[in-house]
């Protein structure tokens, strides 16, 4: 009887240890030691994350040990760190030479990351594979920094909100949405159809005239 009771007891002891959850707090630079702005974070396989803030320092709540959180920067390597413990997390990120000569959608046509000066974001392949959104939008939720989204309401199927620049004063505050070159709507996109997905989040958007004063 006893070495049943020790039994349920372990069993209960390692289901809270492996359940625990924490708050993650920390901070990214770069190999120089220099804080990075805006690097979004995730938890791998969910659509939960956050991203740096001036400073480079963040706050993750609800993250249970042995998950994984996912480190993206714009021209950096991206970087995967397991959670065992609620320590505060040292990040540095290196620089990602062999990414900085990929290609990048920018208006009128497309650049080298190296070359652009704006504030691009890329959600790539390999992220759309580990988050395997349901809806498109649910991509850009808490991968891309600088962009809010929201459900409309928590009953399945609603509508989802993007917000690239806040709040617009041209009385749509949605972003403009490009598909191969054409207008489109991004929810009706299929997730395993896409390859990647560029949000110009400052002046390069302008070139598209009014309708891209949200974002594009």
């Amino acid at each position: 009887m006893k070495s049943f009771l020790l039994s349920i007891f372990i069993s209960f002891v390692g289901i809270y240890g492996y359940a625990q959850n924490y708050e993650i707090k920390g901070i990214v630079v770069d190999a120089s030691g220099s804080p990075l702005p805006g690097v979004s974070i995730v938890v791998k396989n969910t659509l939960k994350g956050t991203s740096t803030g001036f400073d480079g320092d963040f706050i993750l709540s609800n993250v249970q040990k042995g998950e994984t959180l996912v480190f993206s920067y714009l021209g950096f390597v991206t970087k995967e760190i397991v959670i065992n413990d609620g320590s505060l997390l040292n990040v540095t990120l290196t620089e990602d030479t062999q990414s900085l000569d990929e290609v990048v959608v920018v208006g009128y046509g497309t650049q080298k990351k190296r070359e652009v000066t704006g504030a691009v974001s890329v959600v790539d392949s390999q992220t759309l594979e580990d988050l395997k959104p349901v809806k498109m939008e649910q991509a850009l939720q808490g991968t891309v920094s600088g962009v809010n989204v929201t459900t409309t309401s928590g009953a399945p199927g609603s509508d989802i909100n993007i917000r690239i620049r806040g709040i617009a004063t041209n009385g749509d505050n949605k972003p403009l949405t490009i598909i191969d070159g054409y207008i489109g709507e991004l929810g009706l996109l299929n997730p395993n159809d896409v390859e990647t997905i560029t949000v110009l989040k400052d002046a390069q958007a302008a070139i598209y005239g009014s309708t891209g004063a949200n974002g594009v």
